[in-house]
């Protein structure tokens, strides 16, 4: 597993982000997320927003799964499908690359409740970059 899929951002640790299962062969991640009371809205179910960022979050780790530790990827457009309300607690989170074509990566994702059910799934595209130098 790429060492820095492990290493938490800012935006991993808000989130909750602990990576479950990386399976480079089949090209599929399983995560899990925290949904934090402070990401529910006025009716009490967890915000549209936050889990579009969580799905966010898991196309994007299960591209940077696939390639070598000198090239990263970066969303350049996702889809959210919202199938039911999401309450705070743990959110599993599981992606798969579908095509890696050049310089593009198309990856789908989905977010499961506690219960197994699909709160919300995704899809999303991006560009293969090379990382910056820092």
């Amino acid at each position: 597993m790429r060492e820095d899929l492990n290493s938490h951002s800012p935006y991993g640790e808000l989130v909750g982000t602990s990576i479950v299962r990386v399976d480079s062969a089949e090209k599929t991640l399983e995560v899990t997320y925290e949904a934090k009371h402070e990401f529910t809205n006025r009716i009490g179910t967890i915000s549209g927003g936050m889990l579009s960022a969580m799905l966010d979050s898991v196309t994007g780790l299960v591209a940077l799964a696939t390639l070598p530790d000198e090239l990263t990827a970066a969303h350049t457009s996702l889809k959210i499908e919202y199938l039911c309300p999401a309450y705070p607690g743990r959110l599993v989170g599981r992606a798969r690359v579908v095509t890696h074509e050049d310089r593009d990566i198309r990856s789908q994702g989905e977010l499961l409740d506690s219960e197994g059910q699909t709160v919300a799934r995704g899809e999303a595209t991006l560009r293969v970059i090379r990382k910056r130098r820092t």
